[in-house]
């Protein structure tokens, strides 16, 4: 089989989830490209120090020094891999591809006047990143992470990283789509390396170290100020806390905190994905997915308390902690913080509120079996009323540029046709894994998809009910990415350079949420599309009325 170019880490150039039988030749093609290291090649290396002999013996065929010329693309945003690289030295150029240039072509659209365009002034393909409450600093600044040790600011996404940086550790650990093309800026010499390897140097005490003071001198000032509560923090006071915070690491399945346990620190994610749930009669209520960039643990330091719900690491979690004390000492420090973090308390308890009211009704068996139990926002389509004149999908389809966000196809309830569309979910497991984190859930139900999406496809295998799809949007003229100097190269082949003019993004139901209905709800002539909370829907007895009344 002949190998694929080089610096290219996806399977004859597709991007959809491999399975472990793929990620095995996956690996064996990548290890190819580079040099193999021996026992005593490995021993030589600094942050192999102190791995006992027979331990590195095993690695061999695991790992290889790579080299990679100025300009030379050693790994593609979206692409699925299986490892991660460390730098011994040179520099790298870490960035995401003509990121928001469908917003320019949508805008461009929307001035073309006319019902529709004015339908589109409220309603949106992607979310704007005006209104994300994570990702902004002091400067107004607005970052996206990434599976790196730095986030790149929204307004020009790019970023270097050097020697003694590691990158593509969530590719490596939990086989997530790379969340950014690397692309060397000189010279430079890399090791590659399986899931093994990592492993086994995460637990060597010398590499661990270096990892950790590259990250408190580099990056925890920038981490601490890209969340929106955190974001005024002055260089001073992160001095203060630079050698006091903890970076503490979780594996799958950990529990990080438990439901009732005494409130002893406030967390903050650098790292993997985090489940928030609490404990009911009838279950685990799953309250929120947070993943790097976001918090948790406010609430039960606020309340001088202990803890109100259980979190746990859904992957391979990294942590930093700041104790009770510290904690307290930053808001005593800053006058406006704790009236910001009360603000963000009373949010997550309304949050929290409406699930136990939720949780609160019996179950019925045939929503736990058609997965309608989480469903808070369902399109249902009364059968004995619908004509299958398909105006609903029209309508979704002209408010949203084209592309629609429903298909009238899905499963049967009764009279009713569950619509192929955005439930909103209870348990959001679309959000899981995201690499770059753009796609997230706010307070009114609504998941919205972030202008800096990657395409990856990941959201849209997660979603269980085929409710979220790939589509390919203009790209702003110029805005592909570089590839050498002017000069098509071996990483990106020609077939890629001619589609650059495209960029592929997930999309899913906004729930029109800027108008006073869903357009499709709207739109249909027959009174037959409803927007409804399918638990108490179906559990009041509207199902069994020939009338239905949305929520």
């Amino acid at each position: 089989m002949a190998s694929p170019p080089a610096g290219s880490n996806d399977i004859a150039g597709k991007t959809m989830k491999p399975g472990m039988a793929t990620i095995r030749v996956l690996a064996e093609i990548q290890l190819e490209r580079g040099q193999p290291l021996t026992t005593d090649d490995l021993q030589a290396i600094p942050i192999f120090e102190g791995i006992p002999l027979a331990q590195l013996a095993r690695l061999p065929g695991s790992v290889v020094r790579r080299q990679f010329k100025a300009g030379e693309v050693i790994c593609r945003e979206g692409e699925y891999g299986s490892t991660a690289f460390y730098m011994l030295d040179g520099q790298v150029e870490v960035s995401l591809q003509s990121p928001l240039a469908h917003v320019a072509s949508r805008k461009a659209e929307a001035k073309r006047g006319g019902f529709f365009g004015l339908l589109r002034d409220f309603t949106h393909r992607l979310a704007s990143g005006k209104d994300d409450p994570r990702p902004q600093a002091a400067n107004d600044q607005r970052y996206i992470p990434i599976d790196g040790s730095v986030d790149l600011p929204m307004n020009k996404p790019i970023a270097t990283m050097a020697a003694g940086d590691l990158f593509g550790e969530m590719t490596c650990l939990n086989f997530n789509p790379r969340s950014a093309t690397v692309k060397a800026l000189s010279d430079c010499t890399t090791l590659e390396m399986l899931r093994n390897v990592l492993q086994v140097l995460q637990k060597n005490p010398k590499f661990k170290q270096k990892l950790e003071r590259n990250y408190r001198d580099r990056a925890l000032g920038q981490h601490l100020r890209s969340v929106p509560i955190l974001a005024g923090l002055e260089d001073k006071f992160i001095d203060q806390l630079r050698e006091r915070v903890e970076l503490v690491s979780y594996e799958p399945g950990k529990v990080i905190c438990k439901q009732d346990e005494p409130a002893d620190a406030f967390y903050l994610i650098r790292v993997g994905c985090v489940k928030v749930s609490q404990e009911h009669p009838g279950g685990e209520l799953v309250l929120a997915y947070l993943s790097r960039g976001e918090f948790f643990g406010e609430m039960g330091l606020l309340q001088g308390g202990k803890r109100n719900a259980t979190v746990s690491a859904l992957d391979h979690v990294e942590l930093v902690r700041i104790r009770m004390a510290d904690f307290r000492f930053m808001l005593s420090w800053y006058d406006d913080l704790k009236e910001k973090f009360e603000q963000v308390y009373e949010q997550r308890s309304r949050s929290m509120q409406r699930a136990q009211q939720v949780a609160s009704r019996i179950p019925l068996n045939d929503f736990l079996s058609q997965g309608l139990m989480q469903a808070q926002s369902l399109l249902l389509l009364d059968l004995e009323r619908c004509t299958r004149c398909d105006e609903c999908v029209r309508a979704c389809a002209d408010s949203h540029d084209g592309v629609t966000r429903l298909v009238r196809e899905g499963l049967r309830f009764d009279k009713f046709l569950v619509a192929t569309s955005c439930r909103s979910c209870l348990d959001p497991v679309c959000m899981i894994g995201c690499p770059v984190g753009s796609i997230r859930r706010k307070e009114n139900l609504e998941v919205v998809i972030e202008d800096w999406c990657i395409g990856c496809e990941k959201c849209v295998q997660q979603c269980p009910y085929g409710n979220i799809a790939i589509h390919e949007f203009p790209a702003k003229a110029g805005a592909a990415p570089e590839v050498g100097a002017g000069e098509e190269s071996a990483e990106a082949p020609a077939a890629e350079v001619k589609k650059a003019a495209m960029e592929k993004k997930a999309v899913t139901c906004d729930l029109c949420t800027d108008l006073r209905e869903p357009s499709c709800v709207y739109a249909c002539p027959h009174d037959a599309a409803h927007r409804v909370d399918a638990k108490r829907f179906f559990e009041t007895g509207l199902a069994k009325k020939s009338q239905a009344s949305p929520t």
